[in-house]
């Protein structure tokens, strides 16, 4: 059997993430997208990115996992590399491996505006930035608008899809229980697995919508979005209604077919993370009540530059360090690593803190909401 190249990442062939909307593509959630100019070109634009790791080189579109492996901490790379099984490398090698993964994006309607995301995603962000530019400056990309992006795109996404023929299937958007959408897509397109992506905070009759599509599928992976509690909840992730979300959590527990697995989402940020215990404790219930059917994956933000760690006092870090030592060996928790290697590694930088004050400070204006954390 052939080496397995010190650099090689399987989710580089594994996953394939298509923003038919604005046309990009990438590989696992926290690689770099690529633009595509035409749909036959979806899969080729990667090449080069997985030359690139058979043969040693570091490519600049994982650096998310890069960063972290220089400071001697698990990646999100070697825990895909944990669960490969090494007797198929030769499919990688020779460029033969297809996706086991497909994520297609359905557009950026939501009724969230989280402080952390742009109008890519958010149709609320679209409209506020529309309305009047945030006086951003490290991030002046990030939050943009994009003039270009293709409408009407559900059913060339349908198309592609069965053309594609998904054995796990995920749909993010946006909010994709907001849109009709959704149900066209996975009424439309087969496959084995279905994984959603929901701030969950529609209504009971959606739900059970939801719900009853275990009849469909062997697996369905109901990923709920989740970084803090209470009031630095409603505030990061602005629309939010905290309360509600727990009942809807609730109720889903209590309806859940046994084909069903939920999965929190926690994306965290020099603001969200100074509320590590408190998700912690959270997410620990729900696991400990309902075991067989929860894990919970963390994420850390790279983007944009603002809410990374290096916004994040270092009085805050011991604390947060504790926490994650405490907890390591849980299993059903994945990216525990890549959090702790993420915020040893993060320098605090004086100038972007402050850019990160002036941003807080005016969301906190326009939204009539308070800053839930202290900004110095």
């Amino acid at each position: 059997m052939n080496n397995i190249p010190n650099t090689f990442c399987p989710a580089k062939w594994d996953e394939l993430l298509v923003n038919l909307t604005n046309n990009y593509v990438y590989s696992c959630c926290k690689a770099k997208p690529i633009e595509f100019l035409d749909k036959k070109d979806i899969t080729s634009v990667l090449d080069t990115q997985k030359h690139n790791l058979l043969s040693g080189v570091q490519d600049s579109s994982c650096n998310y996992c890069w960063l972290v492996e220089e400071q001697g901490y698990k990646s999100l790379r070697h825990e895909y590399l944990d669960q490969f099984d090494n007797n198929t490398i030769n499919q990688y090698l020779d460029n033969s491996a297809t996706p086991k993964l497909i994520e297609i994006n359905i557009g950026n309607e939501c009724n969230f505006q989280c402080t952390y995301c742009n109008p890519k995603f958010s149709s609320q962000w679209e409209h506020d930035i529309r309305e009047k530019e945030y006086k951003i400056f490290s991030d002046k990309s990030f939050y943009s608008l994009n003039e270009q992006k293709n409408k009407n795109i559900v059913d060339e996404s349908i198309e592609w899809l069965q053309h594609q023929k998904p054995d796990i299937l995920r749909i993010i958007g946006g909010e994709p229980l907001l849109s009709k959408s959704f149900f066209k897509i996975v009424n439309n397109v087969s496959s084995n697995v279905l994984v959603l992506a929901t701030n969950l905070s529609c209504n009971k009759e959606i739900i059970n919508k939801v719900l009853s599509l275990a009849n469909n599928y062997k697996e369905i992976y109901l990923m709920i979005s989740i970084d803090s509690t209470k009031e630095i909840a409603e505030f990061t992730r602005y629309g939010m209604n905290y309360t509600q979300l727990l009942k809807n959590i609730d109720y889903v527990f209590e309806n859940l077919p046994k084909n069903v697995r939920i999965r929190f989402l926690s994306l965290m940020t020099s603001v969200t993370v100074r509320d590590f215990n408190n998700i912690v404790d959270l997410i620990d219930n729900y696991y400990k009540q309902n075991k067989h059917q929860v894990d919970w994956v963390i994420s850390s933000t790279t983007d944009p530059k603002i809410f990374t760690f290096d916004t994040l006092h270092d009085k805050y870090k011991p604390n947060i360090l504790e926490v994650i030592n405490r907890i390591k060996d849980r299993t059903y928790i994945e990216g525990l690593g890549t959090l702790e290697g993420a915020i040893n590694q993060s320098k605090f930088n004086k100038t972007l803190y402050g850019q990160m004050k002036h941003f807080l400070e005016e969301f906190s204006t326009r939204k009539n909401i308070d800053i839930p954390v202290i900004i110095e």
